[in-house]
């Protein structure tokens, strides 16, 4: 396939599409920040085009930068990972002028998925359950108040464009709407360069249920079913599991024809991720429709035997889905874990350094999806993110304890991570048995986490290590491309 693919992003979603489309015969050339010649990206990309600057405004999310090294390219596709300009209706839009294939939806369709006001209301259109809400003017603080009183408390006021938490606020009593509201709408407008806000209802307890769906320009829309992501720190996801223990067969066919009845409605093509809430009397909420792939698009993959890259790549080509919805069928569990460099002992700080030593074990449905590798460097530039363990087995039970096994095995060291809170979380008896909502973590760890000591064979190496290679936690500030740009 004589083809070329520019990537406009970085760390493991980058290795990701790289290796797909090499598989696929399609040459790709990576666009890069100065501070990312030191990841598995540029090492492995066919070729590669220096973005000038290191931080996310300068780079990754310069729409400006971004065409420019994109006519430089050469390249007939262009794919924008997540994060950063994948949701950007501009940036599609420019694109677009340049006669360049997106890998996505097109420009029209992202502008409404991409306002979070604008795609209530195509699902209210659609039929699709709609949590009870205010989209209408924020300056009329008299009519505010009354419409927040039919809402009820507790309500979330929350940016109409982008995610990451930015621009989220829970209401729970009328002294603090006010405050609260104009709080969230100045970090809206840090974050996404817009003030507009909306009001919906809180749900204390709920769980957070995604369907996966993917469709081709000539009519067919498939759901790949359904993933539970509901262990959350700060509004962002670090499991990801499916099936998700919480549907019956009943609810989970409401939930994933729900998800194709708003694909239908906005006629989208490509890949994409229909968000609901799920409350705990299973009566469910649309929440959003996010146009681009997921960070967790990977336990989908190990359950369903696909490959979500090559097929959007091939639908942004032009090809037809040469299965049906009924030859999809899901086999066993999958679960994912986000590893992040940082230190859960010290809340969360970002940790930032050389990678001394990374040893990823090798075993039969393990998965290692890594932006670096031994001897690169992590920086602050970017969202402390470093990659992902993909685990699968024949039941949920097998595959905790995969997964906790794989955990026990890697190793990372000249940096924190959050291995031994994810393996924490793993042998929680709440998550064990399926009882748990996004409030988990906020509950099962009010008390903070403490690292358990190091074992003799981590202390000799770490004795080993230069100084001042040593594992730093910084509190430089960075830019995260899930707090400027929308989360997965």
């Amino acid at each position: 396939m004589n083809l070329k693919i520019a990537i406009c992003n970085r760390g493991e979603v980058a290795v990701r599409i790289i290796r797909s489309c090499q598989e696929m015969g399609i040459n790709t050339v990576l666009l890069h920040s100065m501070a990312d010649k030191n990841t598995i990206a540029y090492e492995i990309a066919d070729e590669t085009i220096e973005l000038p600057g290191d931080s996310p405004l300068d780079t990754y999310l310069h729409i400006d930068s971004v065409i420019a090294a994109l006519k430089k390219s050469g390249a007939e596709l262009v794919h924008p990972g997540f994060g950063f300009l994948s949701e950007n209706a501009e940036f599609v839009q420019a694109v677009e002028n340049l006669g360049l294939k997106f890998v996505g939806p097109n420009s029209k369709t992202i502008a409404v998925a991409g306002n979070k006001i604008r795609a209530k209301e195509m699902a209210i259109k659609s039929g699709v359950p709609v949590s009870p809400a205010y989209t209408g003017d924020f300056s009329d603080k008299k009519t505010l108040l009354a419409e927040v009183k039919k809402i009820g408390y507790p309500c979330i006021v929350k940016a109409a464009s982008g995610g990451g938490g930015k621009g989220m606020k829970i209401i729970k009593k009328d002294k603090d709407l006010f405050e609260l509201v104009e709080s969230a709408q100045r970090e809206a407008l840090n974050a996404f360069g817009s003030t507009t806000v909306f009001i919906e209802k809180y749900f204390e307890s709920p769980r957070h249920i995604e369907v996966q769906i993917l469709c081709d320009s000539h009519g067919k829309k498939l759901h790949f079913f359904e993933r539970d992501c509901s262990i959350q720190r700060r509004h962002q996801k670090i499991f990801e599991e499916t099936p998700s223990p919480a549907l019956n067969p009943e609810l989970r066919k409401k939930i994933c024809d729900a998800a194709l009845k708003l694909a239908d409605a906005v006629n989208y093509v490509n890949a994409g991720t229909v968000e609901f809430l799920l409350a705990p009397d299973n009566s469910f909420y649309f929440m959003e429709l996010n146009t681009r792939l997921q960070v967790e698009h990977t336990v989908t993959e190990e359950i369903c035997g696909v490959d979500l890259v090559k097929l959007q790549v091939a639908i942004a080509l032009g090809e037809k889905l040469d299965f049906a919805q009924e030859d999809i069928s899901p086999r066993g569990h999958a679960l994912e874990v986000r590893i992040y460099s940082e230190n859960p002992a010290q809340d969360f700080l970002p940790s930032t350094g050389e990678i001394l030593e990374m040893l990823l074990p090798a075993g039969p449905r393990r998965r290692f999806d890594f932006g670096y590798d031994k001897g690169h460097k992590v920086t602050p530039f970017y969202d402390p993110m470093i990659g992902k363990i993909i685990t699968w087995a024949p039941t949920r039970e097998e595959n905790i304890l995969r997964m906790l096994a794989t955990l026990s095995e890697t190793v990372i060291f000249g940096i924190h991570t959050n291995i031994e809170f994810l393996k924490s979380v793993l042998t929680n008896e709440k998550f064990i048995s399926g009882d748990f909502n996004t409030s988990f973590l906020e509950k099962e760890f009010a008390q903070g986490f403490k690292l358990p000591p190091l074992t003799p064979d981590q202390m000799a190496f770490a004795a080993k290590a230069p100084a001042e290679t040593n594992s730093t936690a910084t509190s430089l500030k960075y830019q995260s491309p899930w707090q400027v740009g929308n989360p997965s």
